[in-house]
């Protein structure tokens, strides 16, 4: 998918992206890591720190986020920043919906570019982050 800047509105919705965060993905992201605390990966190690169970990591999430907004932009241009909020766990195996609208359209410096404001869904449908994008779309 491509955006088409022609029809881009302050307002427009990104493709919603049902996205499933599971374990073996959760292990790939800390393969190149020194620190993988256990409840990434033990269920029982998770509840002992009273968490539901085996969680995504937050980068992880924001990392999900990006690739959203990623697919959204296509070819018509490239993704400046992603931040986030995480307000609740996700559990691992369990599919989550990001969801975004655009917020600004706005020209900078010569440059044409957008910001998202973005949010990941449980499956409770409640947000577990809110996050926010700025792309910028090449001419």
């Amino acid at each position: 998918m491509t955006v088409d800047l022609a029809t881009l509105r302050e307002g427009d919705e990104i493709v919603p992206a049902e996205i499933t965060p599971e374990p073996d993905q959760v292990q790939r992201y800390f393969a190149n890591s020194a620190f993988a605390p256990k409840f990434f990966s033990d269920e029982a190690a998770a509840k002992a720190q009273g968490l539901p169970g085996r969680i995504v990591p937050g980068p992880l999430k924001v990392g999900i986020l990006y690739g959203s907004v990623a697919r959204w932009l296509g070819d018509a241009g490239w993704v400046v920043a992603v931040r986030a909020a995480h307000r609740r766990p996700d559990l691992q195996g369990k599919p989550v919906t990001v969801m975004g609208t655009v917020a600004r359209l706005y020209d900078e410096g010569g440059k044409r570019r957008a910001d998202i404001e973005l949010q990941i869904i449980n499956q409770e449908g409640q947000p577990s982050v809110r996050g926010f994008a700025t792309v910028e779309f090449w001419r």
